[in-house]
């Protein structure tokens, strides 16, 4: 009994800030009112809208470059794909399938991204030991750069023949530009999300029986024992049949039938999640993890150092690319000034919240963290609303555990770093 206890103090501890944060969520999912059923529709659109955006930042932790706040720059590549993708469609192919569209500002964002995050990649090796700064800063100046290029440059210095995306005096790019399909031209909206829908239930039956057929497939390779089969694999398909069970009563499939899963949105987090474990066990990977651990060992071992931590921005911020073309894609406006400017913050306090730190995550604690960060994000208004009368009080509150989280975690590594 005594060392049961010890497990669960040592994992308390270990993982205090995921346990804070839910139990901070059941209090304020209680407080609020608000159906679970509702709170778990918005939350799992959040989690197809911002999961891969949080998935983007793990590389960079391995490779010991601390939370990137560059991926900022991602999100503006993206920005710029689409506004071109959706200029380009209103031209020449006003009634164009949305996943076309999806896949010509993909093809205008990624190459950028990549341009970008060497461009970044370089300058953050010249500036060691305070990359999260750097990263701030430069989120900061590319920003200045990203709004002249909307401001003044396009139109002004760029024809622009169609004026339906500038603003009246024809320089300069709307303030928001519509990506739901309109009359006359197509659009970005629900591009991803919409072409195959599952309700909850049938999703979950869905994720099971992959589950399986993936277990078996490891059973079959690794000699059909069941001591190789990986304790995550086994954990999946248990809490996944378990859920299935669950989800066979009638009342459970009536109090949940409102709730459609975009599978095509999840598939892609899922395999994001799975391409970052493969990639951090390849020998780049184990590269990272080594220059993450001590950069001067890792020299000596014959590692460059400089070019893999380049190559761990490159990825994340391509990966944050996409991930904010998933974002858009969801949310369906482009509000062309302000849609980057919280992809940092946002993200990095989600994955903060799951238990990660600046010199340790997993892709585990990014999923775990949206999930957690974001049941805040939605139950914190109605509970302010009900304690204090006031839904500001939990508009504060959000903005306090945002830049709380982050100002905790950056204060503990300097804690962790001077201690050792």
């Amino acid at each position: 009994m005594t060392k049961a206890l010890i497990k669960i103090k040592d994992f308390i501890f270990q993982n205090k800030v995921a346990v804070m944060f839910l139990v901070l969520s059941v209090l304020g999912v209680l407080v609020s009112g608000q159906p679970v059923n509702g709170i778990l529709l918005e939350l799992l659109t959040r989690l197809g809208r911002n999961g891969i955006l949080v998935i983007s930042l793990i590389i960079p932790v391995i490779t010991g470059m601390g939370l990137n706040f560059s991926i900022t720059v991602g999100a503006m590549a993206t920005q710029v794909g689409v506004f071109f993708a959706m200029y380009l469609i209103q031209m020449y192919y006003p009634q164009c399938p949305p996943l076309l569209i999806f896949l010509l500002a993909l093809s205008f964002a990624l190459p950028l991204s990549i341009l970008f995050g060497f461009f970044i990649g370089n300058m953050l090796n010249s500036m060691k030991g305070s990359e999260m700064i750097g990263g701030l800063i430069l989120g900061y100046f590319s920003d200045g750069l990203y709004q002249l290029f909307f401001l003044y440059i396009i139109g002004g210095i760029i024809p622009i023949v169609n004026k339906n995306l500038l603003i009246n005096t024809g320089i300069g790019v709307k303030n928001t530009i519509e990506l739901s399909p309109t009359k006359k031209f197509s659009g970005l909206k629900y591009a991803i999300d919409g072409l195959w829908r599952l309700q909850l239930v049938d999703f979950i039956k869905f994720i099971f029986l992959i589950a399986v057929l993936y277990a078996v497939f490891r059973w079959f390779r690794d000699g059909k024992k069941f001591g190789k089969l990986p304790k995550q694999i086994l954990t999946f398909v248990a809490v996944t049949g378990i859920l299935s069970l669950i989800s066979f009563f009638p009342p459970v499939a009536a109090y949940l039938k409102n709730i459609r899963i975009p599978v095509v949105t999840y598939a892609l987090i899922l395999l994001m999640c799975w391409f970052t474990n493969w990639f951090l066990q390849t020998r780049i990977g184990q590269n990272m993890r080594a220059v993450g651990q001590n950069r001067a060992v890792a020299n000596s071992a014959g590692i460059n150092v400089d070019k893999t931590r380049l190559t761990a921005i490159i990825i994340s911020t391509a990966i944050a690319s996409f991930g904010q073309l998933i974002y858009l894609q969801n949310i369906g406006v482009l509000t062309t000034y302000g849609a980057h400017l919280n992809v940092g913050l946002f993200s990095i306090a989600a994955l903060l919240v799951g238990g990660a730190s600046v010199y340790k995550a997993s892709v585990g604690q990014a999923i775990l963290g949206v999930l957690l960060f974001h049941t805040l994000f939605i139950v914190s208004p109605l509970a302010g609303q009900t304690l204090m009368n006031n839904a500001m009080i939990g508009e504060y509150f959000r903005v306090f555990v945002c830049y709380g989280v982050i100002a905790m975690s950056l204060a503990m590594h300097v804690w962790s770093k001077r201690k050792a």
